[in-house]
């Protein structure tokens, strides 16, 4: 089984969608790969540009058996497709719950700001990047002014 979605996996990455998902359908009967093939199938569709198509393959994945990382991999692919699709309600709720359950993800924090800013929460999102650019940066340039840039993160519209 594990051959099938590895099989899978190479066709989507060539751009085969329809032959990879094919394949994975013949292992939706099967309680213990029915998660990891609905996931891969999710990934096809959004791969594909036909992100609706995915949505209820990432729900699939969700109420199956995936190990941790795949766990994550559908919590965040589902968040972000919701997002594309301007979902944002539905994406905000699943971006909480990748952060909630992968708290180390910064990954997930730039889309969960794009989240942010598309339900006009612009000073949330703002903040958000400003405290993950902190975190993250090399820039000494930028580390010069990092007790600055975390005061002000902190309340965007503060003046003294």
């Amino acid at each position: 089984m594990e051959t099938v979605i590895k099989k899978a996996i190479e066709l989507r990455k060539q751009g085969h969608y329809q032959s990879s998902r094919f394949l994975l359908e013949n292992l939706l009967t099967n309680d213990n790969y029915a998660a990891k093939a609905h996931l891969q199938i999710a990934w096809s569709y959004d791969n594909e540009g036909k992100e609706q198509e995915a949505i209820d393959h990432y729900l699939a994945s969700l109420s199956g058996a995936l190990s941790s990382t795949e766990r994550f991999d559908a919590l965040f692919g589902l968040a972000s497709t919701y997002r594309s699709l301007g979902v944002y309600d539905e994406a905000l709720s699943y971006f909480e719950q990748t952060l909630d359950e992968y708290p180390d993800s910064i990954e997930v924090k730039p889309f969960y700001a794009m989240c942010l800013y598309n339900t006009g929460q612009h000073k949330e999102a703002t903040s958000l990047l400003l405290d993950l650019l902190i975190s993250t940066t090399n820039s000494d340039a930028i580390k010069k002014y990092q007790v600055a840039i975390e005061l002000y993160a902190k309340d965007l519209d503060k003046t003294w």
